[in-house]
């Protein structure tokens, strides 16, 4: 009966397994990837500063642009002022009045004024006067006109040069921010991984002790119906058992929030059922102790390279800072149509021509110019200070990271010996109590002993990956889903 229900209690167990779907560190990763809202919108940020260096690009071609106006006023533009047409309209009639004037009243005043000789010459030359005010007057009450024209810098200073390579280190900046942020979500999703098997670990040693103590705790039961063992014997394995039984209750659920952790970091359902790939320890190898070049970590790391293209940005500050002291020089032509056509008196017809010409602004005094350069000097400085620094910074880092790592390889080494005495030690003392010279006191020492051995053993194991995770990062190398 027995054995029937452990075989159906290991078909169950395996089944389950069986139903569980496993992950790889890899897997997980590429996983957070996609949910991580953070690391999206630093993907969204990386798109716009490529495109904002691609404007700076945009900078050096020629602009071209069309512009269109519509004018309607109540009166026309007035070549003549009203004096000037009240004159030429009259022109004749002022012109011969006055010569009138000047005869008086003499032979050859009569004679003219007898023949309308005045009024026929005044009408002549009114005439004209008035045909000249017609032909100088415009019809300006309907205005239409429009203008292409392209713009070629050729010369500003240098900075449109500077501009481009300000965009194109900003956009470097962040694809290294973009990189970062991966490295940073990978280290996250490897440390709640390497939690996982930890737990899991946790776990199956628990399920092993609790084996071990119910297979004592029947057979000191037996050994009380035989007469060999005491009830108190059999209360002390009891107690044992029920204390191991609770921790596996606590292994447990400490497993299913490692579980679920991960499960929401990596976007998937919370209460997913997954075991994960790397639950067996003794599968893992060791990373081997490796000489550091601390100029290859300094080139490696992302805070140095974004730090590099931090001098960029300050050496092109300072040369933009230098081009407000030089010439501009700008190109620009295009074609000018309107109606009426200025170019034929005013005509209502459109009429146009083409233009061209070359700009120069050369700046004289600024005192803003010479603060900005000031500005642009200290903000290089500092960034040259700031590199000096992160260099300190990250060598002591590296330094305390790779002794934290060989305490953790020692801890490791020492539990491996640890578990061979262990494990001997549980041997002898289980062939000792099933040849009747040692007590079920003596062997629940053994076991104990096995099991904190044990447990020290995965401690160690997950502490030297997780110092391995940190100390790649630390020498800016990429990380991977096994220790090789």
């Amino acid at each position: 009966m027995k054995r029937t229900i452990a075989a159906l209690t290991m078909i169950t167990l395996l089944m389950t397994v069986a139903a569980q779907e496993r992950v790889s560190l890899e897997y997980c990763r590429q996983q957070a990837l996609k949910a991580n809202k953070e690391l999206l919108i630093s993907n969204e940020k990386k798109t716009q500063a490529e495109a904002m260096r691609q404007m700076a690009f945009d900078q050096f071609t020629p602009k071209v642009t069309a512009n269109g106006a519509a004018i309607w006023s109540s009166r026309s533009v007035q070549l003549l002022n009203d004096n000037q047409q009240d004159n030429l309209n009259n022109l004749g009639t002022n012109i011969t009045n006055g010569i009138v004037e000047r005869l008086g009243n003499g032979v050859i005043a009569n004679y003219i004024a007898q023949t309308n000789l005045v009024q026929h010459i005044s009408g002549r030359i009114d005439g004209v006067g008035q045909s000249l005010v017609d032909d100088l007057s415009t019809d300006t009450r309907a205005i239409y006109a429009g203008m292409v024209g392209v713009t070629q810098p050729i010369f500003m200073g240098g900075k449109l040069i500077s501009l481009y390579k300000i965009a194109s280190a900003n956009a470097e900046v962040k694809d290294l921010e973009y990189a970062k942020a991966v490295e940073d979500l990978e280290i996250q999703v490897d440390e709640y991984y390497w939690r996982v098997v930890s737990v899991e670990n946790k776990y199956r040693l628990a399920q092993d002790y609790c084996n071990l103590l119910d297979t004592l705790y029947h057979n000191v039961g037996e050994m009380v119906d035989a007469g060999v063992a005491t009830r108190g014997d059999l209360l002390k394995v009891q107690v044992k058992l029920n204390e191991a039984r609770m921790s596996l209750s606590k292994a447990e659920s400490g497993l299913a929030l490692a579980k679920m952790a991960l499960a929401q970091l990596c976007g998937m359902p919370i209460n997913s059922d997954f075991t994960v790939e790397d639950a067996d320890l003794d599968k893992l190898p060791v990373l081997a102790d490796t000489a550091i070049d601390m100029e290859r970590v300094y080139s490696n790391r992302p805070e140095m390279q974004m730090l590099q293209q931090a001098q960029i940005i300050g050496k092109e500050g300072v040369n933009m800072a230098r081009s407000t002291f030089m010439p501009n020089i700008v190109a620009n032509g295009g074609y000018i149509i309107s109606n009426p056509n200025l170019l034929n008196g005013f005509e209502k017809e459109f009429g146009g021509m083409f233009y061209g010409g070359v700009v120069v602004n050369f700046p004289i005094a600024h005192a803003t110019s010479f603060h900005s350069m000031k500005l642009a000097k200290s903000k290089q400085r500092e960034v040259q200070y700031q590199m000096e620094q992160a260099k300190e910074l990250i060598k002591l880092q590296v330094t305390q990271i790779s002794q934290q790592r060989n305490v953790s390889m020692k801890n490791y080494l020492q539990a491996e010996s640890n578990i061979q005495s262990a494990e001997e030690n549980l041997r002898l003392a289980q062939a000792a109590f099933d040849e009747g010279v040692l007590g079920a006191s003596d062997l629940m020492g053994a076991q104990t002993a096995w099991m904190k051995a044990f447990s020290e053993k995965i401690d160690a194991t997950i502490e030297l990956k997780i110092n391995d995770l940190y100390l790649n990062r630390a020498l800016g190398e990429k990380q991977t889903s096994t220790v090789e």
